[in-house]
């Protein structure tokens, strides 16, 4: 069976449960870490962050469905590790290539940033409109508290000298809004020709995966719920209840190297 090529339109809003940081690098008077502000000075979800955070979740599950097939498992590292990427020249291409890319295999897909939604932005506008021209960031600034931190010498266990900073983070409980949208060839999966291909399943397992996304996470920060709001594939609009049942079949993306690679060597 031949590759297909998909055009792919997904919708999804990350809501945060606990504070979150996405730096800029920069400082700003007393801060020492401020977070990314878009031209109107709201937050945002970088989409370059969010397509990290995903591959790293998808990474995991094909490692986990590819682990019979030792070529095909270390493949899955090829964009981190230059030896492998080179040995992985005309042969088979992953389920990861496919939707992310590699450095010989440019992926079709593209990750835009993710907003704030309309009714989180409303909160954070002053409802007098001649007030808010005179000062716009008034009540932008309710978008972030304040943290101030201490670096610590793991070995004595004590504060590091001149190691104090304060950092930006933006407050729990906001919604954004983010796309994916693009083209994706893949091998269609066997069982089912009217649903999704290898390639399609793993990218919508990755994205219910996404727990965590942003600076701190080992304090417990950027904790986050990822829901798929939309999915169009070819402009046919599926139903919540359509692609959840896509996922309780994961265990066919196991056969991907076996019936879906071994298949487009063919063809």
């Amino acid at each position: 069976m031949a590759t297909r090529t998909d055009r792919i339109a997904i919708d999804y809003t990350l809501t945060f449960e606990t504070p979150f940081h996405f730096g800029t690098g920069l400082s700003a008077g007393l801060i020492d870490r401020t977070i990314v502000r878009d031209h109107d000075g709201f937050l945002y979800v970088p989409g370059s962050t969010f397509k990290g955070v995903l591959r790293e979740q998808c990474e995991i599950l094909e490692r986990l469905y590819e682990a019979f097939d030792p070529d095909m498992l270390a493949l899955t590292d090829s964009p981190h590790n230059n030896r492998i990427a080179l040995s992985g020249l005309g042969r088979s291409v992953t389920m990861i290539t496919r939707i992310f890319g590699s450095h010989h295999h440019p992926g079709h897909l593209f990750f835009d940033d993710a907003y704030l939604t309309d009714d989180e932005k409303e909160q954070f506008t002053d409802p007098n409109p001649d007030r808010a021209k005179e000062k716009p960031d008034g009540y932008r600034q309710l978008q972030v508290d304040l943290y101030t931190q201490v670096r610590l010498d793991r070995p004595t266990r004590t504060a590091v000298p001149g190691a104090l900073y304060t950092s930006e983070f933006g407050v729990r409980s906001m919604d954004f809004e983010g796309k994916i949208s693009g083209w994706l060839e893949c091998t269609p999966i066997e069982e089912n020709q009217d649903g999704p291909t290898y390639s399609l399943l793993l990218l919508l397992a990755g994205l219910h995966m996404i727990e965590r996304m942003g600076g701190n996470k080992s304090t417990g920060k950027g904790k986050c719920t990822c829901e798929i709001k939309k999915l169009s594939v070819n402009d046919r609009i599926y139903s919540k209840e359509q692609w959840q049942s896509w996922l309780d079949s994961l265990s066919a993306l196991s056969f991907y190297s076996e019936y879906g690679a071994k298949q487009e060597e063919e063809a």
